[in-house]
């Protein structure tokens, strides 16, 4: 306890934010996912996923039964710039079946995947996150930016761009999946009507009740009634859009006034208001594309369909032909014109055969190409902009994604130093480039990530997937060309057959310390493992024990001492589970200095202060008392975390 109120130990706390143990994020902000109920095989889609809060509540979810999960997390945002926000939040995750995208919501690809037949498929998602760009009038409280900003006619605007992503959620939700759409607004043209809109359009759609959901959450019903602001000619409220004139068509929608409103059971949405129980506003909603009734009964209804369709077709096609008989008989008679319309739909027909001869030729060749660009080397066509429409592509340029064989060159050195067992997923290990001599780090990703980024080349903008495993480092640095990363030394470890070293606790507190150890202070066996090591680097493993749970570190070697390999706010991380005190980082070292050189000026300005007699014609006898600890701090300068990485 005593660790805990020292200025060290409290400076270093954010130590577990920067390594992901504790993410910061409000109150209401967190009702989204929780809604969305995602399970480990769910496939689950983040429309606009950054800054990417509510992203780490999905993989959490995702993983709550296991490391390995079946499904996985897509999270996407139109923003280039505030997709590499999203990489620096959800990178201390540490997911394979993630992966981040920087595609427009309203115009997301149509993803395509291989099904058991292997055939391209359409990708359906079972669960998506809509939280949508708004107003943000909910947040008043805490952003008062808004006060100065907001107008009106920002929530007419904003809904048709509201109602395009929602809309294209609903084309690629699998039935029986689930949609929540979120504002952190209260105004009903961005929350119900764009729901309202939508659920007419779409029918096989419907809203789930959310009373259920969060029992101890405070909050209202959705509305039902609601009108329509239109500020232009001194401003006018409106009930429906038939009261609407029609030099104000242009602006009002239909979509934003109530219709068919008790249909839709908007009731069951949630309004979240800040004065319920001092939180901001939000507003949340379910909706569940409705699945089939029984499969036995839609088949055989879709069977008695096609059958009445087809018959129908038939005896249509009967009536024709004998009309069009007759008919040829009577004008061959008539006017002797028969042999002449004969000829021509005969011409019509060979045309039409001969088009469909040319589209099966093109299919097969399209088909040969596809089964070629199997067999070749994969590319990313991030590397192939050039052939694309530039206006099109936004953003930086990013690098490919070029997944490698077990037979690859980067591949040998690994087997040679770390002898990895037969299960380890070498053709899911992917470098961003297709250089060799350019493959800094070595990454991983999972069997479904992988066959998407393969099969959606020409679709797609990948930003960030997989997990970093190994890095390329120089001779002089290690023997071995690629070493070990603390971001995925946990699923690395588990296929390490050489190189990786069981520890006892007074080992692994050694060297966690400030200047690392010499390999003659460790225990003897631990010694007589290590002690003929070349420079490179290697795992410590630590069992659980107790209250520590099991983890693991990198540790750079050298002929004569070991010392962990990890960022300095990670080794504060580890050092803590061990109940070790924190160490000072360079960071915290200079916020620390300012703290003292602020305390010490305040100090010398009170002593000053009170050994100063004032004058009673010129200053008023007002004794001012400065407190020596001050709760104005000053702001060091910014600095990157080094990481051993």
């Amino acid at each position: 306890p005593s660790r805990l109120i020292s200025m060290e130990a409290v400076v270093s706390t954010q130590s577990t934010g920067e390594r992901g143990s504790v993410a910061r994020q409000e109150a209401v902000s967190m009702i989204p996912p929780l809604c969305l109920d995602v399970r480990p095989h769910h496939t689950v889609l983040d429309m606009c996923a950054a800054p990417g809060s509510k992203t780490l509540q999905l993989l959490e979810a995702l993983h709550a039964e296991g490391p390995d999960p079946s499904g996985l997390v897509i999270a996407n945002d139109g923003d280039n710039k505030r997709c590499y926000m999203l990489v620096t939040q959800t990178k201390r995750f540490n997911s394979l079946a993630f992966m981040i995208t920087n595609e427009d919501a309203t115009r997301y690809p149509n993803l395509k995947v291989l099904n058991a037949e292997g055939k391209r498929v359409g990708m359906r998602y079972d669960r998506i996150l809509c939280d949508v760009p708004c107003t943000g009038d909910g947040t008043l409280r805490k952003n008062y930016a808004i006060w100065k900003k907001w107008y009106q006619g920002q929530a007419i605007g904003i809904h048709k761009l509201q109602r395009r992503i929602l809309l294209r959620a609903m084309d690629m939700l699998a039935e029986g999946g689930r949609i929540v759409y979120s504002t952190c607004s209260l105004n009903p043209l961005e929350n119900e009507a764009t729901v309202l809109s939508c659920l007419r359009n779409r029918r096989d759609f419907q809203l789930l009740p959310t009373d259920h959901l969060l029992p101890e959450l405070k909050r209202r019903p959705g509305l039902t009634t609601w009108k329509v602001f239109h500020a232009a000619g001194g401003g006018k409220w409106f009930d429906s859009f038939e009261e609407v004139e029609e030099w104000q068509k242009k602006t009002l929608a239909p979509t934003l006034f109530p219709v068919e409103a008790a249909e839709h059971n908007l009731e069951r949405c949630m309004r979240v208001y800040p004065h319920l129980q001092n939180t901001g506003g939000f507003f949340i909603c379910v909706i569940e594309r409705k699945p089939k009734e029984t499969v036995e009964g839609e088949d055989t209804a879709v069977k008695e369909a096609e059958e009445i369709e087809a018959e129908e077709s038939e005896t249509g096609e009967e009536e024709s032909n004998t009309e069009t008989d007759k008919g040829e008989k009577e004008e061959e008679v008539e006017n002797g014109e028969g042999e002449k319309e004969e000829n021509e739909k005969e011409k019509n027909e060979k045309k039409e055969n001969e088009k469909e001869d040319v589209e099966k030729e093109e299919g097969e060749n399209e088909e040969e190409k596809k089964e070629t660009k199997k067999e070749t080397i994969h590319t990313n066509t991030n590397l192939l902009v050039e052939k694309q429409n530039w206006r099109n592509y936004h953003g930086y340029r990013e690098d490919p994604f070029l997944f490698l064989s077990d037979i690859s060159d980067c591949c040998d050195p690994i087997k040679e130093w770390y002898a990895p067992t037969d299960t380890f997923p070498f053709t899911n290990l992917f470098a961003r480039s297709s250089d060799n001599t350019k493959q800094r780090k070595l990454s991983v990703a999972c069997d479904r990530i992988r066959h998407i980024i393969q099969q959606n080349e020409r679709k797609i903008k990948v930003i960030n997937c997989g997990l970093k495993l190994f890095a390329y480092c120089k001779p002089a640095f290690s023997k071995c060309p690629y070493r070990l990363l603390q971001t995925g030394i946990h699923y690395t470890a588990q296929f390490l057959g050489s190189h990786l070293y069981t520890v006892t606790r007074p080992d692994m507190e050694a060297t966690l310390g400030a200047e690392g150890v010499l390999k003659e202070t460790l225990q003897a066996d631990l010694y007589e493992k290590i002690k003929d090591l070349p420079t490179m680097v290697i795992a410590f493993h630590l069992p659980a024990e107790g209250l520590i749970p099991e983890f693991w570190i990198c540790v750079y070697a050298t002929p004569r001492s070991v010392k962990a390999y990890v960022s300095e706010d990670e080794k504060n991380h580890f050092r803590l589970l061990l109940g070790l005190e924190p160490l000072l980082t360079e960071r915290e070292k200079r916020k620390l200095a300012a703290m003292e050189k602020y305390r010490a000026k305040k100090l010398e300005e009170a002593e000053e202060g009170s050994d100063a007699v004032p004058d009673p014609e010129t200053e008023p006898d007002v004794k001012e008392s400065v407190e020596p600890d001050s709760e104005e701090s000053v702001e060091p300068d910014a600095e990157d975390r080094t990481n051993g990485d």
